[in-house]
């Protein structure tokens, strides 16, 4: 049974032994069922304002419980047309239903942004873009379109920073803004780009120059891009398109990828490729930069080059000359400047279909390989690992989540259709392995059911207290169905939700959508489920068009004063917690009480939980 306690109960369950995890129970935030309450109390909202069904966004949740989407309302004076019926709203700041409306299809920007322009696009379509952002702070960034005079399709974007208490609004972008370098240069980064937004409200994005100096040519003198930081203090760039490669004194040139970037704090990993004279061709061109290892901007692989610590292998695919080796895991850069990343294999180690991937993570030079093609998986007999999915996501404290496909140990693919051919695996900080789920296996709680096919379909997230979320289609009778899973090492594997639940709309629900670990939340993990295991869901039943955006609590870490993740609580976490004293910034795993703040009430719960971890 789901059950839920309180704030006060966990830190006194932690003071006396190490807590363990407990779902809490689901909580609709808002819902199409005709009932207007919590509505019409909402400034800027009609009195008849009801909610239109299946138009409800994919909801966000920030690293403090506070929850944003985008929905519709129908109502006095809403229209479709020349819309201004679709709106953006938060709750309250303690997480709580509370809802707040931050911006209005059809209507002016508030605190008086932009005069005279109202959030619709140029041709008079909805401006409100479908992705909102939520900051550890509380702060909510979202983007869209202005329309209005003298407005044109280049100047019509628009971000707005939004600080948690709603009194202090800044547009930190607007199309054609100036390029802070130099002079006659402007930028064009379209509505609702953000790759990544950190926990003080600053964008990583990728941005389009124009103007005096700026070469479109292909070639080394290109520089018509440049990767920018964006938020309420204004505009920075990493680096631009043409600038010198990091590393390079010959006149080797850096071209930043537009997409394949993300950040963590301050610190940032990013794609993209050489260009020179002479001397790089397509097997050497592709480089990975970050400067989260305290040196600046310093590539740490590059195609064709040697893998630390692995001598015989490199960073090059066997079977396409020319394919990026790397592909960023979801959440790539973890808060101790830990990089995760799959990788294809060339050199003397590796055989193409047999042993040529990897998943590694690399620290400050030091490579780690977690998985490789070809490695035997744990209680699965007679096959062997043969790729991650598209869905794979590390948490802060080194727990990997992925998706993963299994072949013969000779590398041909399994054909017998009552073998399961994909799973869904966890491997710790410690480097076990374990299987959560595998196709065609039993649901547990269901009867009757078994999974579908994993791979590509669970949108796999995780929490830094080791909670993993999924969701799946299973198999039971001919009714497609789909399940939304938690698993953790206390409590195990549980179905949370399903398809035929009426707990979210009051008549068997037949949609469940989990937004998985996409990461644009915070520092950059899960937008679906935060670092505490806040996780937000949309639900819906289709035959009475009921829909409903919903919240739950999985629960606490059950050792959360291990900070160092040994499995015992002794002087190396005192030794942590006493270096975050202070308020926090950010992810503060050392913040036990979840106050904001690392104190003497931190360190009682610390010493009170002193051992061995359960």
């Amino acid at each position: 049974m789901l059950r839920t306690r309180s704030l006060t109960s966990r830190i006194m369950a932690l003071t006396a032994t190490a807590s363990t995890f407990a779902d809490g129970t689901w909580t609709n935030i808002a819902s199409t069922d005709g009932n207007p309450a919590g509505l019409t109390s909402i400034p800027g909202v009609p009195a008849d304002a009801q909610w239109v069904p299946n138009q409800f966004n994919n909801p966000v949740i920030g690293p403090t419980g506070i929850v944003t989407f985008r929905g519709q309302l129908a109502g006095t004076g809403l229209q479709t047309t020349a819309p201004n019926n679709t709106h953006i709203f938060v709750t309250g700041n303690t997480g709580g239903a509370g809802l707040t409306q931050i911006a209005r299809a059809g209507n002016a920007l508030p605190s008086g942004l932009a005069p005279g322009l109202v959030c619709n696009t140029t041709t008079g379509i909805n401006g409100l873009g479908t992705s909102q952002y939520q900051c550890a702070n509380g702060a909510t960034l979202i983007t869209g379109n202005l329309n209005g005079t003298g407005v044109t399709t280049t100047t019509s974007p628009f971000w707005m920073w939004r600080d948690s208490t709603g009194t202090n609004n800044y547009i930190i972008y607007r199309g054609g803004d100036a390029y802070p370098v130099g002079t006659g240069v402007t930028m064009s980064v379209s509505a609702g780009s953000p790759q990544y937004v950190n926990n003080d409200g600053n964008a990583l994005v990728s941005a389009t120059l124009a103007g005096t100096g700026v070469v479109t040519a292909a070639g080394v003198t290109q520089n018509n891009s440049a990767v920018m930081w964006m938020g309420p203090s204004g505009k920075t760039v990493v680096i631009r398109k043409g600038d010198a490669a990091p590393g390079f004194t010959d006149g080797t040139v850096f071209q930043p990828d537009t997409v394949g970037m993300a950040c963590n704090g301050n610190n940032v990993v990013l794609t993209g490729k050489l260009a020179a004279a002479s001397g790089i061709t397509t097997s050497n061109d592709t480089v990975y930069l970050t400067n989260a290892w305290g040196n600046g901007l310093e590539i740490f692989a590059r195609k064709g080059s040697p893998i630390p610590g692995y001598p015989t292998l490199n960073f090059q695919s066997l079977v396409t000359a020319t394919t990026a080796p790397i592909t960023l895991a979801q959440h790539p850069l973890m808060n101790d400047g830990s990089i995760v990343f799959r990788s294809s294999l060339g050199g003397s180690g590796a055989t193409v279909s047999l042993n040529d991937s990897a998943t590694f993570s690399a620290k400050n030079g030091v490579f780690t390989m977690l998985l490789r093609k070809g490695d035997s998986v744990p209680g699965i007999s007679g096959l062997v690992f043969s790729s991650t999915g598209a869905n794979s996501v590390m948490n802060n404290n080194g727990m990997y989540a992925y998706e993963g496909i299994l072949m013969n140990a000779d590398g041909t693919s399994i054909t017998d259709p009552t073998v399961g051919s994909s799973f869904l695996a966890v491997r710790k900080a410690n480097g076990t392995v374990v299987v959560l789920a595998r196709s065609l296996d039993a649901i547990p709680g269901i009867a009757g059911a078994t999974y579908a096919g994993i791979s590509g379909s669970s949108s796999v997230c995780i929490s830094d207290s080791g909670v993993v979320v999924f969701a799946n289609a299973f198999n039971l009778g001919a009714t497609s169905n789909v399940g939304i899973f938690a698993w953790d090492e206390v409590t195990g594997l549980r179905v949370i939700a399903k398809s035929g639940d009426t707990n979210f709309t009051g008549t068997p629900c037949n949609q469940l959508t989990l937004i998985g670990g996409t990461g644009v939340s915070g520092n950059g993990i899960n937008t679906g489920l935060n670092a505490a295991g806040q996780l937000v869901l949309r639900a819906g039943d289709s035959v009475n068009s009921i829909n409903t955006i919903a919240k739950i609590d999985l629960g606490s870490t059950p050792c959360p004063a291990d900070l160092t993740g040994d499995g015992v609580v002794n002087g190396a976490d005192l030794a942590a917690l006493l270096g975050a004293w202070g308020p926090c910034s950010g992810s503060c795993p050392a913040d036990l009480t979840g106050d904001g703040v690392v104190n003497g009430a931190d360190l009682a719960a610390l010493l009170g939980a002193w051992g061995n971890c359960p």
